[in-house]
């Protein structure tokens, strides 16, 4: 199967928007205040410029080899990318220069790891979003609420960091009831306003117009901008 071209990539990014929009509205939000990050894992760096001509310069990949791969196709500040994906502690030397932002801070023995990364490479303060397994997965990535308040506090105390907000993935849609995966989002967004933070990560292809009921602010959707959706 090929991959898609440009005018399917315009055409899928114009849906999601309308559905971002009606969601948005539904639960009496400012469509604006909603930032769609491009989860552009699977695809090429052809699709860059179709998504900037969408207006979608916010993009995010889980691996450090196709970070790099990306980020290395282009060459303008207005492009933004997020490290979405677990990460390794020996891994924020090689990812720090790529990522503008990282959505999957959990674990609280990689802090210093981070903060020695951060500071090595003299950039600015790096936007940190605390990843928290709200849904009680095994498998998922995330730390407890206890987690996120010891490194929300933690961040916070570090100059070369800036806490963007809180990040979680819900159960994949279709295996359990809807009702369980707005939990989820609404589980973060609780413990967001407890701890003070900015920003939800939350919401992907199959959710996100449930994130958006939760008060989802930066929704991370990649199968839906790429491919026919029914």
């Amino acid at each position: 199967m090929s991959g898609p071209d440009r005018a399917s990539v315009l055409r899928q990014v114009a849906a999601v928007r309308a559905e971002v929009a009606a969601a948005a509205h539904a639960a009496g939000r400012d469509p604006a205040g909603i930032r769609i990050i491009a989860v552009t894992k699977s695809q090429g760096p052809e699709v860059l410029p179709w998504l900037a001509e969408a207006g979608i310069t916010d993009f995010g990949e889980n691996r450090l080899d196709h970070l790099a791969l990306m980020r290395s196709a282009v060459d303008s500040a207005a492009f933004r990318f997020h490290a979405i994906g677990r990460v390794q502690g020996r891994q924020f030397a090689d990812l720090v220069p790529l990522a503008d932002e990282l959505h999957s801070l959990a674990d609280p023995g990689h802090l210093d790891r981070l903060v020695r990364a951060v500071t090595t490479v003299g950039r600015g303060p790096m936007p940190v979003y605390i990843q928290v397994n709200t849904s009680g997965e095994a498998a998922k990535a995330g730390g407890s609420p206890a987690d996120a308040q010891w490194l929300t506090e933690a961040v916070r105390t570090q100059s070369c960091l800036r806490l963007q907000g809180l990040m979680t993935m819900a159960p994949p849609r279709g295996t359990v009831p809807d009702a369980d995966i707005l939990a989820a989002f609404h589980d973060l967004a609780v413990l967001g306003r407890d701890l003070g933070t900015e920003r939800l990560s939350m919401g992907m292809s199959e959710d996100f117009t449930l994130a958006i009921q939760a008060g989802a602010t930066d929704l991370r959707i990649g199968s839906r901008l790429f491919a026919p959706w029914p």
